[in-house]
């Protein structure tokens, strides 16, 4: 066990000593702010405070773990570095020569993400503003780096300390967005649909159509058993997160109340766990997270606790608070459109701390890495580009201990795509 001991304890410092030493570390801790207990003590000790130059650890911390208050902090570090970029610098000889505990809960909280207003045209923080990609350290677990770092380090002062990290995990997960390219989208969208393809003299296209309302397995977007059974050969876990909600622009799944999309579901849900993907206008009108949530538990017959927000659209804090409110336990928008890698600077969960009412919660945070419609759409990568990228991504979650989380659609697994069909049957060899 290790002793710290800090001037203040508060809600902010001991969220971020459970995610290093608890999340990460996986190793006890006791935090105190009696000085004479921390002094007295034999256990292995360090001293997070702003003075205590006497102890075997001292790491001299910032003031970001002792406000309350959300305030305009963009921290910089060295832009030439070895291995990370040690943000929140002490400028002293203490242990380290930075805050890591003020890093790790910055970024982690998403902290900039509340005082940056700068956002794309789908209100979504961008990625190229992020520190992480100014300070080239987004396609690095840069703050599982310096944790690691952290506790090599420690355990050359404390050869006794045991750290011990969490088994790796591969999780494919598939977007269903639009579950069938023309069947069961009604009377109404079909005939418009079939009168743009003639009108443009796609007769190819409104073939297709028609055999797809005759017979929803010729549809070209029903891939759903080319996908289970990759899943199944390569035993590769899999989920999947299913949009529910009405149809607007960008929501374009069959009704809720059409019986062959509702049997779609309950026959994926037999198989695989099935999350929320929250309408697109669920944005601005969170309310209607738990609406489609219990839409979805309706159709599988199963709890929902699970959810990735529908083109990444998470709009904190309220977007979490909701997810918490409806008893979604588990997190997966965290990664951004336009680039891969970690939007939070860690591989591994862990829990979304409310920055505006400064406290821990029960939502748990997974951090996604690749999206085929980021590598091939964004970034307009070949095949064999992303393929690298995605196994040096996945190298780098295995060096951890942590979750390598792919997101497909499964619109992508078209005899169209079969590029991009190859490119995720490499990476789930490599699971």
């Amino acid at each position: 066990m290790i002793l710290i001991y800090t001037h203040h304890i508060n809600s902010r410092v001991t969220y971020v000593m459970d995610l290093v030493f608890g999340n990460v570390l996986h190793t006890a801790y006791t935090l105190t702010d009696n000085q004479k207990e921390f002094e007295e003590s034999a256990f292995p000790k360090i001293a997070y405070t702003s003075s205590f130059e006497s102890a075997a650890v001292f790491i001299k911390s910032n003031k970001l773990l002792f406000e309350t208050q959300i305030l305009s902090v963009f921290p910089d570090a060295d832009k030439d570095y070895t291995d990370f970029p040690k943000f929140f610098k002490s400028g002293t000889s203490d242990f380290l020569g930075y805050d890591l505990f003020a890093m790790v809960f910055y970024f982690a909280s998403r902290y900039e993400e509340y005082i940056d207003n700068k956002k794309d045209p789908h209100q979504r923080f961008q990625a190229e503003n992020s520190i992480a990609f100014q300070y080239n350290c987004l396609q690095i677990p840069f703050l599982n780096y310096a944790i690691d770092a952290f506790s090599i380090k420690l355990q050359q002062k404390f050869p006794d300390l045991i750290f011990s990290k969490r088994a790796f995990r591969f999780l494919s997960t598939i977007d269903i967005d639009n579950a069938y390219a023309y069947a069961h989208k009604g009377f109404g969208r079909n005939i418009g649909g079939f009168l743009k393809d003639a009108a443009s003299v796609r007769l190819k296209d409104v073939i297709t159509r028609i055999a797809s309302n005759l017979n929803d397995q010729k549809d070209p977007y029903n891939t759903f058993e080319l996908i289970n059974r990759l899943s199944y050969e390569s035993q590769t876990a899999l989920q999947y997160f299913v949009l529910i909600g009405d149809y607007g622009e960008f929501d374009k799944n069959p009704h809720h109340h059409n019986k062959e999309f509702r049997r779609l579901l309950k026959n994926l849900s037999d198989k695989h766990v099935m999350g929320l993907h929250p309408s697109y206008t669920s944005y601005n009108n969170p309310e209607k997270i738990g609406i489609e949530k219990k839409r979805l538990e309706d159709i599988i017959d199963k709890k929902v606790t699970s959810a990735r927000c529908h083109f990444l659209r998470v709009n904190l804090p309220e977007t979490y608070r909701t997810f918490v409110d409806n008893g979604i336990t588990d997190d997966y928008t965290m990664i951004y459109a336009s680039q891969s890698g970690f939007r939070t600077g860690l591989c591994t969960p862990y829990q979304w701390f409310d920055l505006e009412k400064n406290e821990a919660t029960p939502l748990t945070i997974h951090t996604s890495v690749i999206m085929e419609g980021t590598l091939r759409d964004y970034n307009k990568l070949t095949t064999e580009d992303a393929t690298q990228l995605t196994l040096r991504l996945l190298q780098e979650v295995k060096k951890y201990g942590g979750e390598f989380i792919s997101i497909f659609h499964n619109d992508s697994f078209v005899p169209a795509q079969k590029e991009w069909i190859e490119f995720y049957k490499t990476i789930l060899k490599n699971n």
